[in-house]
């Protein structure tokens, strides 16, 4: 893994595996697609569910606790609009991707089966 202050990340190419946060507290898995401008980019949160609103993701969520509902997972990108100059950037690197993908394809050989 490789650490970036913002200034760097936001010269990164799109597709970068990241987690954010202040030193030294990180955020959710995400991925980095275009840079906007000088200070900002479009990014995909890993943590989230798919929903068209804030109010149809609470709701989701709660049917989710209260039933053991399933929904898929957020794809839809949007900007960071952060402009936090004091963010730093925790970046993924191949052999880390490499062993992500492991650790996933492994988890979904346990999950498939329970949710069938």
């Amino acid at each position: 893994m490789k650490l970036y202050n913002r200034q760097d990340f936001l010269k990164l190419p799109p597709g970068v595996v990241y987690c954010s946060g202040r030193p030294y507290a990180f955020g959710t898995l995400s991925v980095k697609a275009d840079t906007l401008g000088t200070n900002d980019f479009v990014r995909l949160g890993l943590g989230w569910i798919d929903s068209y609103d804030s109010g149809q993701a609470g709701e989701r969520l709660d049917e989710m606790l209260a039933t053991g509902a399933s929904y898929p997972m957020n794809e839809c990108y949007g900007r960071d609009g952060g402009f936090d100059d004091e963010e730093v950037f925790l970046v993924f690197e191949a052999a880390d991707l490499r062993k992500l993908i492991q650790m996933f394809t492994e988890a979904a050989e346990l999950v498939l089966p329970l949710s069938s």
